[in-house]
């Protein structure tokens, strides 16, 4: 019988001891070392995010610059291939000083089914856009600068810094559209094409 509850005692506080070794928490050692661990995995972790972030940014930055680019030739182009009349800018009173950087020349729609049959219309470079002014004429009087400013303005073209090297060629009907485009992150991109006037100048 003695032997029995000898036992059960031993069965006891062998068990509490167990409960007793569970009960422990971290020492200060086990707690600095696992901060050190997540440290070193969480502080490339989110170098290498923020890298990633900045990457698209830039990505998303240029891709807008190379859409404004592609958009602003092909919407000039259009409009010159399908001109009536290319018009030296020098012909419309008080344009050109006013616009000063301009395309150099006007162009002239003709629309016969419209009461305001004369559509003219230029291009000019401010505040690094590019920006389309139109007036629409019920003859074919050339209108004043007065016109053009009560007239659209539509922007084309964002980014853009330079249009130096877009000129026109009266004696042989060729237009010269360069212009430089750059983005938030200093690259510049050129854009540049040729085209020969398959419509009446005057200049």
């Amino acid at each position: 019988m003695l032997q029995l509850w000898l036992l059960c005692l031993f069965r006891k506080n062998n068990k509490s001891l167990k409960v007793k070794k569970n009960n422990y928490g971290f020492t200060l050692i086990e707690l600095v070392l696992s901060i050190a661990i997540v440290a070193t995995i969480v502080i490339p972790l989110y170098s290498i995010l923020n890298f990633t972030i900045d990457a698209c940014k830039v990505g998303d930055i240029e891709d807008e610059v190379l859409l404004n680019g592609k958009h602003a030739i092909e919407y000039i182009k259009k409009e010159i291939q399908y001109a009536d009349k290319i018009i030296h800018i020098s012909k419309f009173e008080g344009v050109d000083e006013k616009y000063k950087d301009n395309f150099g020349f006007v162009i002239l729609n003709y629309m016969p089914n419209k009461e305001l049959k004369y559509n003219y219309s230029t291009y000019y470079l401010r505040d690094n856009s590019i920006y389309r002014i139109a007036v629409n004429s019920k003859t074919d009087t050339y209108p004043k600068v007065r016109s053009f400013d009560v007239g659209g303005h539509n922007k084309i073209a964002d980014y853009v810094i330079s249009i130096d090297g877009t000129e026109v060629d009266f004696e042989t009907n060729i237009i010269d559209i360069c212009f430089i485009l750059k983005g938030e992150y200093r690259r510049e991109t050129k854009f540049s094409t040729k085209l020969i006037i398959r419509c009446p100048v005057i200049y």
